[in-house]
């Protein structure tokens, strides 16, 4: 792994890098005013420094593999890249950096919006402080990434589909948001409501204050953990670290009144919970997770019914994503936005020797790749399997 240089310094143009905690510490405020100011359609938490900061006061083992790219323009702070090394075979002779991003944070984008993503490659193609072959973006929505034409001349672009983030359209009424459901979904919805009904008193719970989010992350973590997850070790209340990350979210994003936590309880029982974070007119779903022991009522469903009217209801809120796209979210009919993971190749011989690396392994996969296998509707999920 190469070790980088800490150049913070008064830089007014082009790029200043900074590292670990220590840099992280120094450009965190700069960084806040950068993407608390932005237009409300450019806002989202997976640019605040908050969300690094979760990370790296939790996730992270090795702070000092973290770089953050600070982009300036006449001294103003205008986009920021958080990335460390990426693991590979050939790291020593060809470094490449990565973006942060893991199981619990699914998508990355650059502070400071996808605006800046020419001046960023260009001035991250002529610094002369970090040694990059090649940077990865592992999980950038298509629509945010860097286009062909943001490139320096002579780097290359190297585009993978990766999956999809689901989203639902809630500028309008409950009506419009759903208008592509099938009705014989919405009819088992209100079925299933009526049998919650009758076994008691449903009501939705939304924790948003700081005191109501520490009681509600407790409630959430339980239920996250009540099912398959809980089972097989992989639950956020399995692992210190990752309970630390939500913690985090919960205290920095809570204190700005961005952080929500929603439970669906039976006569006060939490039975569905939701873990959320706002940005600008985006409510993002993080996680999601229901009791077991209840699903005959499909409360994971019923609780999404429910956000999706609270959403639609809200003036400040156009937009309710589920960040991924879980098996279970084709049943409301959400926009798809596909999620690509980039390789962009340094415009000298590092990058160019890497990219035909690159290609000579693609070819040898296609190669050597299976045909695919015939679908089969047996595999499909059930309609009301819970969350």
């Amino acid at each position: 792994m190469p070790t980088p240089l800490n150049t913070a310094s008064s830089t007014r143009n082009g790029l200043e890098i900074l590292q670990g905690r220590s840099g992280f510490a120094q450009l965190a405020p700069e960084w806040k005013r950068l993407v608390e100011t932005q237009m409300p359609a450019q806002a989202s938490p997976f640019q605040h420094p908050d969300w690094i900061g979760a990370w790296l006061e939790s996730i992270c083992t090795e702070p000092d593999r973290l770089q953050l790219l600070a982009l300036r323009h006449h001294g103003e702070l205008v986009a920021v890249l958080p990335v460390e090394p990426h693991a590979c075979p050939l790291a020593r002779l060809l470094p490449q950096w990565t973006m942060i991003q893991g199981p619990h944070m699914v998508l990355a984008e650059l502070a400071g919006g996808p605006a800046r993503w020419p001046a960023m490659l260009q001035a991250l193609a002529t610094q002369r402080t970090l040694r990059c072959s090649a940077l990865q973006l592992p999980a950038v929505i298509h629509e945010l990434a860097p286009a062909t034409e943001a490139l320096p001349a002579g780097s290359t672009l190297r585009r993978v589909h990766r999956s999809e983030s689901a989203w639902l359209d809630c500028s309008g009424d409950t009506e419009q948001a759903l208008a592509r459901v099938q009705r014989s979904f919405r009819q088992n919805l209100r079925r299933l409501g009526r049998r919650a009904d009758s076994q008691g008193q449903v009501a939705l719970e939304v924790a948003d204050t700081p005191a109501a989010l520490e009681e509600a992350l407790t409630h959430f973590l339980d239920i996250e953990a009540s099912g398959w997850k809980g089972r097989s070790g992989s639950a956020i209340r399995d692992d210190a670290r990752r309970v630390g990350f939500y913690r985090a979210l919960v205290r920095d994003f809570g204190a700005r009144g961005e952080c929500r936590i929603h439970r669906l309880t039976l006569d006060g029982r939490t039975v569905a919970a939701q873990f959320a974070l706002r940005g600008g007119r985006q409510l993002n779903l993080l996680k999601i997770g229901y009791d077991e022991a209840f699903s005959a009522i499909a409360p994971g469903h019923l609780l999404m019914m429910r956000i999706i009217e609270r959403t639609c209801a809200d003036p400040a809120l156009d937009r309710l994503s589920l960040v991924t796209n879980p098996p279970w979210a084709h049943l409301w009919k959400p926009e798809l936005a596909e999620v690509d993971h980039l390789t962009l190749t340094a415009p000298d011989w590092s990058g160019r020797l890497l990219g035909r690396l690159m290609q000579w392994r693609d070819r040898r996969q296609h190669t050597a790749a299976p045909a695919p296998a015939t679908p089969d509707s047996s595999t499909l999920p059930t309609q009301f399997g819970g969350t």
